[in-house]
């Protein structure tokens, strides 16, 4: 059966305590560092618990399974992607202003451990289909956040075309992910620079010309 979001943590009527999720927290942020560095294949049970010090009975306390493990791993990462985009956009004055910068964001983001996590999690759901569940809700999650920023940035300005803005959006996402992957394979990285500069225009020419008057 695979695994959700819903079973990640304690089971029904488990109390938890402060303890108990500062050691969650610990064991999830460990296994991010794990897989972002080491890769999805090579974090295993043993590996979290070699890092942190915990024992077995506490972790499987938490997480059942390494599949409960790596999907709260790839929610949670999930999260702190969310909670930095949105920090980088309260480093502006304006929403407008920090619109104008997102794919500096993003780039930035998708070099940070929580995302080269999700996306090595992302990356093994192709075969391992109990965490497909799972990332589907934290990606739904992560649409919908956005989705409401990018919204409101849209009634903010009076841009009907919320749905092209939307798109332009999820094409950065996905094409600054990609660049991630493959940047240190690219022996060239003036072309990675250069592939960004072509995202940041066409992203910013998006904005423009939905924001021009009719």
């Amino acid at each position: 059966m695979a695994e959700t979001l819903a079973d990640t943590g304690p089971g029904p009527g488990h109390r938890v305590t402060r303890r108990g999720q500062a050691t969650r927290e610990i064991l999830l942020n460990t296994t991010i560092k794990l897989v972002a560095l080491n890769g999805y294949g090579a974090t295993s049970i043993q590996a979290v618990l070699d890092d942190t010090g915990y024992s077995r009975g506490a972790l499987l306390h938490q997480f059942p399974t390494r599949e409960s493990l790596m999907v709260a791993t790839a929610q949670t990462a999930m999260e702190q992607m969310l909670l930095a985009i949105e920090a980088g956009l309260l480093r502006y004055d304006s929403l407008l202003q920090g619109m104008r910068d997102f794919p500096t964001i993003m780039w930035r983001v998708q070099n940070e451990l929580p995302a080269r996590a999700f996306t090595e999690i992302q990356l093994a759901s192709r075969w391992d289909l109990g965490l497909t569940d799972g990332l589907t809700r934290a990606m739904h999650a992560m649409d919908a956040r956005l989705g409401a920023q990018i919204t409101e940035f849209a009634q903010m300005h009076e841009i009907e075309d919320v749905t092209g803005l939307i798109d332009d959006l999820y094409l950065l996402i996905t094409a600054t992910q990609g660049l991630a992957i493959g940047r240190d394979l690219v022996a060239d990285r003036t072309k990675t620079a250069a592939a960004l500069t072509l995202l940041r225009d066409r992203f910013l020419g998006g904005i423009a010309q939905r924001m021009a008057p009719p």
